[in-house]
Formats: C-alpha cells, sequence, structure tokens
C-alpha cells in the first residue's frame, strides 16, 4: 500500500492549479479541513485537501462564490460521518489516471522538443499536458512524454505525434461523455436531479457506484481499445500487404520486359 501523500502549501498549490494565497484564503474561509500536522513550522496537508481543492475549483467555475460554497460545504457535512464524506469526494474528484510529472527549466526544453520547442510546448499547454510555472515547465504525463521520445526515434515527428494524441484524446472525451452522463442520469432517475445523499447508507452507496463506475469505465476502454486494434491492424496490414505485393508483381514484369 502507497505511503499518504504529503504536501507542503507550495506544493499542494501547485498540484491544484491555484496559488498558496487562495488555499490560505480557502483555509480561513473554512473551505479546507486543518491541516494533517506539522514538518517544523511548515503545515501539512494531505491528498483530502487536494481533492477539496478541485471541488472548489469546479464550483468556482460553476459560478458560485466561496461564500456560497462554504455554506453548501457546511450545510452538507452538518451531523455526517467525516470519513463517509471523504471517501464520497475522493469517488468525485480523485483523478482517475495518476499523474507523474517531469519538471524542466524553459532554457533546457529544447533539448527535449526541438527547435519548435516554444510552439510544441504552447500545444502541449492546449492539451494541459504541460504546465508553465515561471521558468519551469512541468509535464502532466511522464508516461506520454516518454513515448513520444520513444516513438521520435523511429522518426516520427513530435508534432505529428501530439497531434495525433489529440484526435484520440478527441474520441476519448467522447466515450467519457457517455459514461459519466450514464452515471448522472441513474442518479437523476432514482432521487430527481440535485440529489445528494443525506444518510450513511446513501453515501456509502453512492461512493460505490462511483467507484465501479471508473472500474468499469476504464476495464471497458482498455478491452474494447485492444480488441479494435487487432481488428483494424489485420484489416490495414492485409490492404498494406495487398499493395505491396502489386507493386512487387509490377517490379517483376518491369524487370523482364527489357530481355523479352
Amino acid at each position: 500500500m502507497n505511503a499518504p501523500v504529503e504536501y507542503r502549501i507550495d506544493d499542494l498549490a501547485r498540484a491544484a492549479g491555484t496559488t498558496t494565497r487562495n488555499v490560505r484564503a480557502y483555509q480561513e474561509r473554512g473551505l479546507l479541513p486543518p491541516p494533517v500536522g506539522k514538518d517544523g513550522r511548515a503545515s501539512i496537508y494531505g491528498d483530502v485537501h487536494l481533492e477539496r481543492l478541485r471541488l472548489i475549483d469546479a464550483l468556482l467555475q460553476r459560478g458560485f462564490t466561496t461564500a456560497h460554497i462554504g455554506d453548501f460545504i457546511t450545510s452538507w457535512e452538518t451531523g455526517k460521518d467525516l470519513s463517509e464524506i471523504l471517501g464520497l469526494q475522493h469517488a468525485v474528484t480523485a483523478p482517475w489516471a495518476p499523474e507523474e510529472t517531469f519538471e524542466v527549466s524553459r532554457e533546457l526544453i529544447g533539448t527535449i522538443l526541438g527547435t519548435d520547442s516554444d510552439e510544441l510546448v504552447q500545444r502541449l499547454c492546449e492539451m494541459k499536458l504541460v504546465r508553465i510555472d515561471g521558468d519551469t515547465v512541468t509535464f502532466t504525463d511522464t508516461q506520454l512524454l516518454a513515448s513520444f521520445a520513444e516513438l521520435h526515434e523511429y522518426g516520427l515527428e513530435l508534432r505529428t505525434l501530439i497531434e495525433i494524441y489529440a484526435k484520440v484524446a478527441d474520441r476519448i472525451d467522447d466515450i467519457t461523455g457517455i459514461l459519466i452522463t450514464a452515471a448522472k442520469e441513474h442518479i437523476v432517475d432514482e432521487h430527481g436531479p440535485g440529489w445528494l445523499p443525506e444518510t450513511s447508507t446513501e453515501i456509502a452507496d453512492t461512493t460505490t457506484m462511483l467507484e465501479k463506475m471508473r472500474e468499469l469505465a476504464v476495464a471497458s476502454v482498455h478491452s474494447t481499445l485492444a480488441r479494435s486494434l487487432d481488428v483494424t491492424l489485420r484489416r490495414e496490414l492485409g490492404d498494406y500487404l495487398a499493395t505491396a505485393a502489386e507493386r512487387e508483381r509490377a517490379r517483376a514484369n518491369d524487370s523482364v520486359r527489357p530481355g523479352e
């Protein structure tokens, strides 16, 4: 089992895509739970705080004020078991894909992305695959970056690889929209719009349902993609080999003609 992640306030703000000033303000207004501990004079935060910041950000983007968010959190949490609330919060706001980041200074980015690094960094920023913080460029998906680098060694241009990923990501967004909408519609059909779980049983059942939906989504997309790759590869390979056979036949005919 992995050890709990610990953040100092600067690290927490960076991971949540916000500022240290905002974190302090949210804490003063009671939107964040107390720190989990101290390291000398520095407060230590955990994943619970990161998930709460993501929840706050999602509500702010929908036009809610921090006062509204504070009232909502306080009124809903009153009388409920904290561990169950945090479990539901985790199921809703925790990333479904773990983030493994890689940081590099702006002056060295060209050694990774080449002469078009500025343009490529901008495109990656638009795709949420890169964050820029001052003179530091943070790649948010180390595994994807490694795959780009390996395929680049086979002669594929980074620009081409990035655009291929963008096309795939667009289609994955459509798939996730179908899955999340199905979960939402199930909740609305069962309880009506705007429902929030109230009892311990409702909180636990909703948490379990969302976690099962997460598992089903990942498993179904993975297996379906694997089968589709097999079918598509066989079809494309057949077409490619048919073209290659025609090419070889034409080459053989051309080599025969001069000596006829």
